[in-house]
């Protein structure tokens, strides 16, 4: 065990390494996500872009390149998916117009508030024409509040920041210094009364979130401002850095750290909860692998079992391939837990479920295999003499590998199998297609319900592949010195899932070029905790033994774990995290004289629904528009109302979408 335990040290402390050069390299790009940070738990004095790059560039002179201030745009957000929705009903209603080839049929729609029909594609042409302009406008009017609010408050050097580490200035300057901004002009002062000053002031400070994106030209200043302390305030300025913009979870963004804390903390009783509760259907998936242990819980099964002995078999492979669905079904349940958390970023997501997942098989599949078989075995003997359990379990572990040889082996040839094959995602396909609507190219392309195309792979799902590997280690590490033989089916496991994954990270899967390495240090830490239950199982089946030394050689392999791995800790983590100075200074002036730092866009981080300004327009296929209007082949639709008939809309409005009952 003491060479096992070494080998695994050092591929753990050689991977780490690469790991760090990797992330380095990683931090080391040219993109905008490298140069980008973000700021949660904002005070209310910097929740204006002017403010906030004000405060900034006193830290970091010229070195700033955009600020992005969230804004709480709700209402806009749905009128943006209202607007989508439509556009995608106009669509199929021009799509099966064009298709009929008869101008005087027209797709017609049933208006459920009124109980009648009406012209499919006047109807949804005016709602998107009304929406495109509604949305317009409601941005226009964000973007005036947020100038009113900057007008509001105070823009006198660092006043506007002094708050972040002063609570007794963040008071004064609420009460004492709103002002309007300076400009090139001297100001006027202002005639309005200070309290309603302060009104307008907190009627548009609800408008903004307390988070907001921060672009850097430098490297330099991105990783400066990771690591300075902005605030002796601990749920204030909170710095981290910026994930990409395509995996930002919109509906998290500026939540404060008591609602984030608060959320991940009812995630994980939830969590216990589910892994508790779960415990029972996996108690009796396990004890179908004990036919003894069935037959003297159940003594009606003892005649069945002899009248039909291949049921015994039938019964110990009942357990591998149970637990191996159960599992299937719980990266459902976590991952709508993981949503909800609060994670800003699509990988911080994927990491929360990798941990639920990871402690979900740990108990369900080897604690509750271990317990299970030795408590049914021995359940007279534990009541009689509860101190007995250790010895039990002790003894039951080793009894165990028959179960865990045929886990491996189901995993290995049906679920690797199904992966190589796609399966699940021909199912699902094979639902979409049948199920979706279909009828416009945006259809078949788009999810419908959870469903997508098979054609659509995305992205490996880490977060649920990586839990069947830290088990196959923990088995792995556990049994290695007790029962070799699952070494081979390990080994077997390993081998068949680095080609079958090669394959699909080469030819199928997209590949996610953003995910940062989260994954990396909880997989670590896990394969550190399986490594000293491997050492602890194998000290409770030597304490056995009547000889001493065995057991103190045992006892002490822990210690030297936990050493080696805090050594490890106090080594990598930091390293990991950031880029070198050093290494930022000279990237940066290598980078000096090039042209793509300016070139980055300052709309990157701005919520998307900010960005829906230009109007959207149908889009149907236009093979099908011939020879349907005219000679020429054009197909003309109005998608957008004349204003003749809008003005005989407006003076009858229930009245204008009737059709001929």
């Amino acid at each position: 065990m003491y060479a096992i335990s070494g080998y695994t040290l050092y591929l753990l402390h050689r991977e780490y390494k690469d790991f760090v050069a990797r992330r380095h390299h990683f931090l080391s790009q040219p993109y905008v996500q490298q140069y980008s940070v973000v700021i949660h738990d904002l005070p209310k004095q910097l929740r204006t872009c002017e403010s906030l790059t004000t405060y900034l560039n006193h830290l970091f002179p010229n070195a700033i390149h955009s600020v992005v201030v969230a804004v709480d745009c709700k209402q806009l957000e749905k009128l943006v998916a209202k607007r989508s929705h439509y556009r995608c009903k106009l669509e199929r209603a021009l799509t099966q117009w064009t298709q009929s080839g008869r101008n005087n049929h027209r797709p017609v729609h049933l208006v459920k508030s009124r109980g009648t029909t009406v012209d499919a594609i006047d109807y949804f042409g005016t709602k998107l024409d009304r929406l495109n302009y509604r949305i317009q406008v409601d941005i226009d009017e964000l973007e005036t509040r947020q100038k009113h609010l900057y007008e509001a408050m105070a823009d006198n050097c660092l006043e506007d920041a002094s708050c972040v580490s002063d609570p007794d200035i963040e008071r004064s300057q609420s009460q004492n210094h709103i002002k309007m901004p300076q400009t090139s002009t001297p100001m006027k002062p202002t005639s309005r009364p200070l309290q309603q000053i302060e009104g307008e002031t907190k009627y548009l400070l609800a408008l903004m979130r307390p988070t907001a994106f921060v672009t850097f030209r430098t490297l330099l200043g991105t990783h400066m401002a990771q690591q300075l302390l902005q605030t002796s305030k601990p749920t204030k300025m909170l710095i981290e850095a910026a994930p990409c913009a395509c995996d930002i979870n919109w509906e998290n963004l500026g939540l404060k750290v008591h609602v984030r804390n608060t959320l991940q903390l009812v995630a994980r009783y939830l969590t216990i909860g589910i892994v508790l509760f779960w415990t029972v259907p996996s108690t009796v998936v396990t004890s179908f692998s004990s036919v003894e242990s069935l037959r003297k819980l159940i003594p009606a099964l003892g005649p069945t079992f002899v009248t039909y002995p291949w049921l015994e078999g039938l019964f110990k492979q009942l357990t591998p391939l149970g637990l191996v669905i159960m599992t299937a079904l719980a990266p459902v349940m976590f991952t709508l837990i993981s949503r909800r958390e609060g994670h800003l970023s699509e990988p911080q997501i994927q990491t929360s479920l990798l941990h639920k997942l990871v402690y979900f098989q740990f108990t369900q599949i080897f604690a509750v295999s271990v317990v299970v078989g030795s408590v049914l075995d021995s359940l007279g003997a534990l009541v009689d003499n509860p101190v007995s359990a250790i010895t039990m379990l002790a003894k039951a572990i080793p009894a165990q590998a028959a179960s865990f040889m045929s886990y491996l082996i189901v995993k290995t040839s049906l679920g690797l199998t199904m992966e190589l094959f796609r399966v699940g995602p021909i199912v699902v396909g094979v639902l979409f297609s049948v199920l979706a609507p279909k009828s416009t190219p945006r259809d078949r392309a788009a999810k419908w319900c959870g469903l997508a195309p098979a054609s659509e792979p995305g992205v490996l799902p880490y977060s649920q592949n990586l839990p069947d590997y830290f088990l196959a280690i923990l088995l792995t590490l556990t049994f290695c010195p007790m029962s070799p033989v699952l070494c081979y089916f390990a080994y077997g496991f390993f081998v068949v899932s680095d080609v079958v994954f090669r394959r699909q990270l080469l030819f199928v899967y997209n590949p996610a070029l953003n995910s940062t390495g989260l994954c990396w240090h909880p997989m670590y830490n896990f394969v550190i905790a399986s490594l000293v239950v491997a050492q602890l199982t194998l000290l409770g089946v030597l304490s056995l033994k009547k000889a001493p030394g065995p057991v103190v050689a045992a006892a002490v392999l822990p210690f030297l774990t936990l050493f080696a791995h805090v050594n490890i800790l106090n080594l990598y983590p930091r390293t990991a995290t950031y880029l070198p100075l050093l290494d930022c200074v000279r990237i940066d002036q290598h980078r000096r004289y090039g042209h793509h730092i300016t070139d980055f866009p300052k709309d990157n981080y701005v919520q998307p629904a900010m960005l829906a300004r230009t109007p959207l327009q149908p889009e149907y296929p236009p093979s099908h528009a011939s020879g349907i209007n005219g000679s020429d082949g054009d197909l003309n639709i109005a998608v957008a109302p004349s204003n003749a008939l809008r003005d005989e809309r407006d003076k009858d409005e229930l009245g204008m979408y009737f059709l001929s009952d």
